[in-house]
């Protein structure tokens, strides 16, 4: 291959890892340990505890707080240092983003 073929070749094989990186919100975490998950690491996937699941656990001011709009059957709740998106009708845990 000509070297000015080299550049273009190598940007164009680097462009399909590009919208990983950009999707990912700069604040989110991967994973959280604590009380509040029974000392086992919890992470975007996972199951959270069932408590998660309920109204009461809610964090109503979730835009006061930065956070993104909770996903169709989904809440915000707030887990130790934590604010954990949580589906409501599996507890699956959809993100994870640090309380400030």
């Amino acid at each position: 291959m000509k070297k000015h073929h080299l550049i273009p070749a190598l940007l164009l094989a680097a462009l399909p890892c590009l919208p990983l990186a950009a999707s990912a919100a700069p604040s989110a975490e991967e994973s959280i340990t604590g009380p509040e998950t029974h000392n086992r690491e919890l992470k975007v996937g996972d199951k959270a505890p069932d408590q998660y699941k309920r109204d009461d656990q809610t964090v109503k001011d979730w835009k006061a707080k930065g956070l993104p709009t909770p996903e169709k059957e989904s809440h915000w709740v707030r887990m130790g240092e934590h604010y954990v998106l949580v589906q409501i009708t599996n507890g699956v845990v959809l993100a994870i983003h640090p309380a400030s």
